[in-house]
């Protein structure tokens, strides 16, 4: 059983992953743009400005075909000059190039580390082709101080002049392209950068967005795990205003379905209890209107009995006694023996005694009873099927009461079946023998529905001259025997009554079966 508590903890979970989600989503896109503007600041732009600072045109050609022209004592004083202008601080600007790479392509990645590494290369081949360029540039100088450039040796000097402005030209033709690839790299990170950044900001709204929907989607869910408590509290309203018949929906297996159910239970145990009550009251009302008949109906009854007999004696004595009178005396006297009965019926309803319970055979108790009913039943042409199992375990019961009960129903079914018909009696185990049932059924007119859930009231009957206690008074007996009898009944068809009685097993029973 999942509680309700759990679900609504699920569910706000859920909500807040949602949101942490769309944290975390924001969180790694500011890395990623921090990154890239590290690699900017850390790398791209200082690569820019020491590529902007390695100027090598015409750095050496240019000076050595002025001294060319220089008298010796002139050239000897400018060369010195010329050397110190010679840019040395280019293999330290390269040199500082490849350190500002290599660090920068530590903390980039993807296509910034392919780039970078790229630069690199770059960076090698110009420290190449500087070294280069070194040597022949001071070959150069040197031969300008030998005196090289004029005579017959001025053919070779054109040629290493024009070698080493070969050589300037190839470095400014790299460090160009160095810059070029810097500065497109440059504005392509920069678009990479605006772009990233317009995604972050849509994918953060609509994923925000998406955190709100299931945010909302959590309370309308929690709003529907709760709303049976409601519904529960004004179940409790209702059945505190005495509706006993309030039920509350409960659905699925957490606590609240667990306490709706419990809650069902206890408004149907009320009204069982106020059902039972009522009776109780209506019981109460009939033994107070039984001592009321005893007191002021059953004595005149009796002295009207007495007289009507001796009236109809002396009536008998007359020579020729009228026939009129004869007849209203006897008349008489079966009123008189009829209001005794019914005052007798609503005593023994109102005054049950306890029953004085023993082991009896139901089989023995249903068969002594049919077997004295039979003339009965037969001059009634009513015919008996006796289906008795046989080997029923005992039933604590109280025989007299017991016979009564049945007796009541079987002269029910005869008066049931005045043309005549058939009264089946059947007895069986039931509960795998923790209980005998006894069915008795009919094929009378049977009884509508309408009357069918009444017909154990007391004082409720369809007979024209019944008291309406015989049924009630079968209940009541069944029901201090601690069983339970039902009725199924279908209108052209007939009546079933079942009986169902705890039983009780033999000591020797008992013992047979621990052994087994």
């Amino acid at each position: 059983m999942r509680r309700v508590a759990t679900k609504i903890f699920l569910t706000f979970a859920v909500a807040l992953a949602a949101f942490a989600a769309v944290a975390g989503f924001g969180v790694a896109r500011l890395h990623d743009l921090r990154r890239d503007l590290r690699t900017l600041s850390s790398g791209y732009i200082p690569l820019t400005r020491i590529a902007a600072q390695l100027d090598v045109k015409d750095w050496v050609t240019a000076r050595a075909l002025e001294a060319r022209v220089l008298d010796p004592a002139a050239r000897r004083a400018y060369l010195p000059v010329a050397r110190a202008h010679f840019p040395a601080l280019v293999r330290e600007k390269i040199e500082e190039g490849k350190r500002v790479a290599a660090g920068a392509r530590l903390n980039a990645s993807g296509d910034d580390a392919h780039f970078l590494g790229d630069v690199l290369a770059r960076l090698d081949g110009l420290a190449a082709r500087w070294a280069d360029y070194d040597r022949e540039a001071r070959a150069l100088l040197d031969a300008l101080e030998g005196g090289a450039g004029l005579g017959p040796g001025a053919a070779a000097f054109d040629a290493r002049v024009a070698a080493v402005r070969q050589l300037e030209k190839g470095l400014s033709l790299d460090v160009k392209l160095l810059q070029v690839a810097l500065e497109t790299q440059i504005a392509d990170r920069v678009h990479a950068a605006e772009r990233t950044e317009g995604n972050t900001v849509a994918l953060t709204v609509i994923y925000s967005l998406l955190a709100l929907a299931v945010g909302v989607g959590a309370a309308a869910i929690s709003q529907r795990l709760l709303a049976p408590i409601q519904t529960l509290t004004e179940g409790v309203k209702a059945v505190a205003a005495g509706d006993l018949t309030r039920k509350v929906e409960a659905r699925g297996r957490d606590e609240i379905s667990v306490l709706a159910h419990e809650f069902n239970a206890m408004a149907a145990s009320l009204d069982r209890q106020r059902a039972d009550l009522l009776r109780a009251e209506r019981l109460a009302a009939v033994g107070r209107i039984s001592a009321q008949i005893t007191h002021e109906i059953r004595n005149p009854l009796n002295a009207i009995g007495l007289n009507a007999e001796l009236l109809a004696e002396e009536i008998a004595a007359l020579p020729a006694p009228p026939a009129e009178a004869t007849g209203l005396v006897s008349a008489i006297s079966r009123e008189v023996d009829r209001l005794n009965a019914v005052t007798e019926e609503y005593l023994r309803f109102a005054r049950l005694p306890r029953p004085q319970l023993e082991r009896h055979d139901l089989n023995e108790i249903l068969g002594g009873l049919l077997d004295f009913l039979g003339p009965e039943l037969a001059a009634a042409r009513v015919a008996v099927h006796r289906a008795l199992a046989p080997g029923l375990p005992g039933v604590r019961c109280d025989e007299g009461q017991l016979r009564a009960v049945f007796l009541n129903l079987l002269r029910n079914s005869r008066e049931a079946m005045p043309g005549g018909g058939t009264v089946t009696v059947v007895t069986r185990r039931a509960d795998s023998g923790a209980a005998v049932e006894a069915e008795l059924g009919d094929t009378g007119g049977g009884i509508p529905p309408g009357d069918l859930t009444r017909i154990f009231e007391p004082f409720y009957s369809t007979k024209e001259r019944g008291t309406g206690l015989g049924l009630a008074f079968t209940q009541q007996v069944v029901e201090e025997h601690g069983g339970t009898i039902r009725c199924e009944s279908t209108v052209g068809r007939g009546t079933i009554f079942t009986l169902r009685f705890p039983a009780v097993q033999d000591r020797v029973e008992h013992e047979v079966g621990a052994a087994t």
